[in-house]
């Protein structure tokens, strides 16, 4: 009977027990939280700061240009050679918009007239300066004003604070590198 028993426990042992049969599994449910309405907080900025008024080179260069004409009778009738107006800040100067205003003071005063543009263009690559040469070198300056055949060099720069500075323009002689007049003066805003 030990035998019998025994059989019986080992059939049911390889046949495996009815009540624990492997279940089909079902798939996953996905579950998608609703959303959350999160508002981004933007960083806090520091107030805007007013940009300071634009200078007007206008009124800042035409009393200079006046004084100018007025000591310097010997300057008279001459060309003149203009390059541009150097910034000589610790930042960033409009001197393109000063250079205008010099331009258009300088031809008001029925004194002088300006080497054109074309021609210094033509002069620069003849002597193989740079079109980004800002003819800071006095004698660079000199060079060109000699092969263009001026008789004057206006140098010009706006100097100290970029915020306000100061203009200073110098009357050369082109012949000579004589410095014939010099001012300074406070831009306007």
């Amino acid at each position: 009977m030990k035998k019998l028993l025994f059989v019986v426990l080992a059939s049911m042992l390889l046949a495996g027990c009815p009540g624990t049969a492997p279940k089909p599994q079902k798939p996953p449910v996905a579950v998608n939280p609703p959303p959350i309405d999160v508002v981004p907080i933007p960083p806090t900025q520091p107030p805007p700061q007013q940009a300071p008024d634009p200078i007007n080179w206008m009124a800042s260069i035409e009393p200079l240009v006046a004084k100018m004409v007025s000591s310097s009778p010997d300057a008279n009738n001459g060309i003149i050679l203009l390059d541009q107006v150097k910034n000589n800040t610790s930042g960033r100067v409009e001197t393109a918009d000063a250079t205008s205003a010099l331009k258009e003071t300088l031809l008001s005063t029925n004194r002088f007239s300006l080497v054109p543009d074309s021609k210094l263009i033509e002069g620069r690559q003849a002597l193989g300066l740079q079109g980004d040469d800002s003819l800071i070198s006095r004698s660079k300056a000199i060079g060109l004003a000699r092969y263009l055949g001026a008789k004057y060099i206006i140098y010009a720069s706006a100097n100290g604070n970029p915020g306000m500075p100061e203009i200073m323009i110098q009357l050369l002689q082109a012949q000579t590198g004589e410095i014939l007049w010099t001012g300074t003066g406070n831009v306007q805003r």
